[in-house]
């Protein structure tokens, strides 16, 4: 995890995006900085806070409207409603404090669970995802409530167990989750009583399910989430609500995407295209746009997989135009580093495209993708992200100079990877280090032989040895094999232009 000294750009893109005053953003902020999050998550986790926010004003309003209260819990409510004003500053260790002190007078009745869940809220808001779940899980124990109640407290408490598994990445909440939602399916609701709050909590179980299983060797437990999305997606495709069916068709996707690549099976590929198709057909930039660029950035990396694996151009355009629809949504003003993201993932759809025609154009507009995306994805802000896009952009440099013969681009590639390896050092990462130096090692070999230079080859050659080691080190014979191939080419390239 890293420190953030100037998230400003970040801070005033997200709150442009939720439409947030200066007080509800830094309130938000302050929890989540403090954990330590990477930079590229702090958008998506300030987008959840600000619904967890929007919920506990929602969820303290219909308390307080409750005709059963006494007049000293309405006062108390109506007391802690003020401390969530958009025009002051918001403290929510205040509010949880203000919260506890009202438990006690009904601490067993309907409106004692809304309070234990406006606690959880609270928790969540503060990133204590453990204690949330603790104070959903009081509300979901009070006996008096209706089934229906119970089920959605019970909901939360799994939510913010996955919640933390997904963004914390702690496998044992993820764990904790699963078993939760199974408890819910067995003990609070049916298939053939309450279907569609079955089919809900089936979904939630599938795609708690499908996080951990990207996690784990093996595809048991993707099998498993996408046996339970499927499931559910049948009961939600006639019975709920089209924004749930959408929801599970999109983590559907993502689970069979996922086993497709492990079993390299592309008849899941196409599976998993047609999911999020059909998530598509209900999400829309217009009622839904942020789960609809996500949806399509989704269906983006599907159509370059298959289109790659086919050699198909076609579908490689189609990913090409997914991710420009992306950006419509994902814009730099309001989401700077999914923008650089998308970006990232269009230069690496247009590179392969590119491969595939004749011309130089579409390569350099990949080239121009990748160096879009290192406008927001920088060095200091997201190292690793940063290094990703530079040997990205190496390669489409690279490409670029085989195309044109260009020695320009040929020394930028060299450049752009060397960038990389600022970040991707030997002591971190000695694979990543070895791939990538082996791409530095092929560039500088190419510029060598377009500019006749023994010394440039010899720089070549001193890298191809290096990585060589590596691969041997690591048993990756395959690896190995290419490198000593380009090892004696390089040397026969050296006595070549030595004359010798």
């Amino acid at each position: 995890m890293e420190s953030h000294s100037d998230i400003t750009d970040d801070r005033q893109a997200t709150q442009k995006a939720l439409g947030a005053t200066d007080f509800e953003i830094e309130a938000l902020l302050e929890p989540i900085l403090a954990s330590g999050v990477r930079r590229d998550q702090i958008a998506e986790l300030t987008r959840k806070a600000w619904s967890d926010f929007s919920q506990l004003r929602t969820l303290l309003a219909e308390a307080s409207s409750l005709p059963t209260i006494s007049k000293d819990l309405h006062s108390g409510l109506d007391q802690i409603r003020r401390l969530l004003k958009p025009d002051s500053v918001i403290h929510f260790s205040e509010i949880d404090r203000a919260l506890m002190a009202l438990e006690g007078e009904s601490k067993r009745s309907e409106v004692g669970a809304m309070l234990y869940c406006a606690r959880g809220l609270t928790h969540r808001l503060r990133q204590e995802y453990r204690l949330a779940a603790a104070r959903f899980a009081e509300a979901a124990s009070i006996a008096q409530l209706g089934d229906f109640s119970r089920w959605a407290y019970a909901l939360k408490k799994a939510q913010a167990l996955r919640d933390l598994g997904q963004d914390f990445l702690d496998d044992q909440a993820l764990r904790d989750a699963i078993e939760v939602y199974e408890s819910i399916v067995d003990s609070l609701v049916s298939k053939d009583n309450n279907a569609v709050d079955w089919a809900k909590t089936t979904a939630e179980l599938g795609t708690a399910q499908a996080l951990l299983g990207q996690r784990m060797h093996g595809t048991k437990t993707l099998e498993k989430a996408i046996e339970h999305l499927r499931s559910a997606e049948l009961i939600q495709r006639d019975k709920a609500d089209p924004l749930e069916w959408a929801i599970t068709q999109n983590s559907l996707g993502n689970a069979l995407g996922t086993l497709a690549h492990r079993q390299k099976d592309e008849e899941m590929l196409e599976a998993a295209l047609q999911a999020f198709e059909q998530a598509l057909s209900v999400r829309s930039p217009e009622t839904t746009p942020w789960d609809w660029a996500t949806t399509q950035n989704n269906l983006g990396a599907v159509l370059q997989t298959l289109g790659q694996r086919r050699k198909d151009p076609q579908l490689l355009k189609r990913s090409v135009e997914a991710y420009k629809s992306v950006l419509l949504i994902w814009t730099r003003d309001r989401a700077p580093l999914h923008w650089a993201t998308t970006f990232n993932n269009l230069g690496t759809a247009l590179r392969t495209l590119g491969e595939k025609r004749k011309g130089p154009r579409t390569l350099e507009q990949s080239v121009a993708a990748y160096r879009n995306a290192l406008a927001e994805r920088t060095r200091d802000r997201v190292p690793e992200q940063w290094a990703m896009t530079q040997n990205n952009l190496g390669a489409a440099l690279q490409k670029l100079g085989e195309r044109t013969e260009d020695i320009k681009a040929f020394n930028e590639a060299v450049t752009a990877y060397q960038n990389a390896l600022k970040e991707w050092t030997q002591d971190k990462n000695p694979m990543t280090w070895a791939m990538t130096t082996a791409n530095l090692a092929i560039a500088q070999k190419s510029l060598a032989e377009r500019l006749a230079d023994a010394g440039a080859a010899k720089m070549a050659l001193d890298y191809f040895e290096s990585v060589a080691q590596v691969f041997r080190n690591a048993s990756h014979a395959q690896y190995y094999e290419f490198a000593t191939e380009q090892i004696a080419k390089t040397r026969t390239l050296i006595d070549g232009l030595r004359g010798g």
